[in-house]
């Protein structure tokens, strides 16, 4: 009996140790998946890398261009506080195909819109992003614009790469422009025409000198100038956001 019961117990030892060596192991998998390698389905998206290069290097757009003293005579307080109406000179000049404005035609133009300005607003002094935009409607019945508020450099360089025109309010003292009189305007309005990424740089028609035509502020400098003033004169620019006019034709 004890004989039988050892080749029995022999017999169940083998068979064991046969289902033992035979069994597949928890960690094989096939060849051609990797045990560490995660499937391209279980992977979570992300931005692309280098998403910003997607926008080209350069641009530059063919903006006419006129100071907001087009004759330098600086003592008219409409053409002082003309940084505004400049602007839109330059942007609804551009609308319209136009690739040179006369100093004649600015200095009229822009005494005529601060003269409209007082009649309709009651003032021709600091104008915000949306009341600028407003005054574009309302003295060229031109609306093809909007007004965004919050924005970026990568904001404005998308807009100007997708062959749009841009207006920003800024401290105009923050600008450390060496053109300027004295520290520069408090509130300045001017246009981007164009960046240059290589450079880091935005490109401007900028009414507030007479040298103003392509001038160049770096991302940096023009990022922390940037501040959408209150309608009125010289108000608390505390907390104010930075917004920018889109203008397309």
């Amino acid at each position: 009996m004890k004989k039988i019961n050892l080749t029995i117990l022999i017999m169940v030892a083998l068979a064991l140790a046969a289902v033992l060596i035979f069994k597949p192991k928890p960690n094989d998998q096939p060849k051609d998946q990797p045990k560490n390698e995660t499937s391209p389905a279980s992977q979570s998206p992300s931005t692309p890398a280098g998403q910003a290069s997607a926008l080209p290097g350069y641009v530059l757009l063919t903006v006419p261009f006129t100071a907001q003293a087009p004759t330098a005579n600086w003592s008219d307080p409409r053409q002082q506080d003309g940084c505004e109406e400049a602007s839109l000179i330059m942007a609804y000049a551009w609308t319209q195909g136009k690739t040179s404005i006369s100093a004649s035609e600015a200095e009229k133009t822009i005494i005529a819109m601060s003269e409209f300005e007082k009649e309709t607003y009651g003032n021709y002094l600091d104008l915000g992003a949306a009341d600028t935009a407003k005054l574009m409607t309302d003295y060229y019945h031109y609306d093809n614009h909007t007004v965004k508020s919050g924005i970026t450099i990568e904001d404005i360089k998308k807009e100007l790469a997708a062959g749009k025109l841009v207006i920003t309010p800024a401290n105009g003292q923050k600008l450390n422009n060496p053109n300027f009189t004295g520290a520069g305007p408090l509130t300045h309005m001017l246009v981007v025409i164009g960046y240059d990424e290589a450079k880091k740089q935005v490109i401007t028609n900028d009414p507030g000198t007479r040298n103003g035509k392509g001038y160049r502020y770096s991302y940096n400098i023009f990022f922390n100038a940037l501040v959408d003033y209150k309608t009125g004169y010289h108000e608390d620019q505390t907390g104010r956001p930075k917004a920018m006019i889109v203008v397309e034709k």
